[in-house]
């Protein structure tokens, strides 16, 4: 529910829906989002009705393919850029090397961006300039 109130503080609202691990799918925080009308994803407690069914199975796999595309990006934060390393002491110090590595992630991505901009240019190019000494 921090991370929802943090959400409301900057958008002026709730969340439509929170993504959650199973752990954080308890009673408490199934009953604040209930009661500030946020989705919470996982299956509801008790015993499923068969109306509901496949309407919560289709609402479950579009939530997992969400969740699967952060944990994702998690998953390489970690592993290719460190984020799991941050031995800092002081907390300040630990959030600012976070930042970096987020920072250096941004950077990387930006950098495959234009980097494949650039050979589909040269391609083009290539293209264009076979085209004229054939005609030649």
């Amino acid at each position: 529910m921090d991370s929802a109130e943090k959400y409301k503080q900057v958008h002026g609202v709730y969340p439509e829906a929170i993504l959650a691990d199973t752990a954080y799918r308890n009673r408490k925080n199934r009953e604040l989002c209930k009661k500030n009308h946020i989705r919470l994803s996982g299956p509801r407690l008790g015993r499923p009705k068969e109306s509901e069914l496949d309407a919560d199975r289709n609402q479950a796999c579009h939530d997992n393919r969400d969740r699967n595309m952060v944990e994702g990006r998690n998953g390489i934060a970690k592993r290719r850029f460190g984020l799991d390393l941050i031995m800092a002491y002081l907390k300040e110090t630990a959030e600012t090397e976070a930042a970096l590595q987020v920072f250096a992630m941004n950077i990387s991505h930006c950098l495959r961006a234009l980097l494949r901009l650039l050979f589909k240019w040269r391609f083009i190019l290539f293209k264009q300039r076979s085209v004229c000494l054939a005609l030649a």
